[in-house]
């Protein structure tokens, strides 16, 4: 797939990249339409430190689904959708409270800050 890489900070290029490999619990989404938040523009200065290249940005995105995983039953291929780009787990103390956002564990798309690297949608 091709792709927008943050290289190094202050050079995005678009190239070739490995397509995801999907896992049994997620969805592939066909990006249609991706925003440019504030924390990308930071991100792709270094100024934030939670860019760290090479990555793919991007976490406001919408598109279509082309690959559910074998666990997943509510979303199906063709689903047009968008999401929130925090990932987390569903067994965390916070997560249960609907306070998934304080998940010692949660990751999000488009982020590399050191303890996790999560590619984003700045791609196919």
């Amino acid at each position: 797939m091709k792709a927008l890489v943050l290289e190094a900070f202050n050079k995005l290029v678009y190239k070739d990249f490995p397509d995801p490999v999907v896992a049994n619990d997620e969805v592939l989404v066909k990006v249609e339409a991706v925003g440019i938040c504030g924390s990308d523009v930071y991100g792709m200065d270094g100024s934030t430190g939670r860019r760290i290249p090479p990555i793919v940005m991007g976490h406001e995105a919408a598109g279509t689904i082309t690959s559910p995983g074998s666990d997943v039953k509510v979303w199906k291929m063709g689903d047009r959708v968008t999401f929130d780009s925090t990932i987390y787990r569903l067994d965390d103390w916070y997560t249960r409270k609907g306070l998934y956002n304080l998940s010692d564990q949660r990751q999000v798309l488009g982020v590399s800050p050191g303890e996790y690297r999560r590619h984003g949608a700045f791609a196919e």
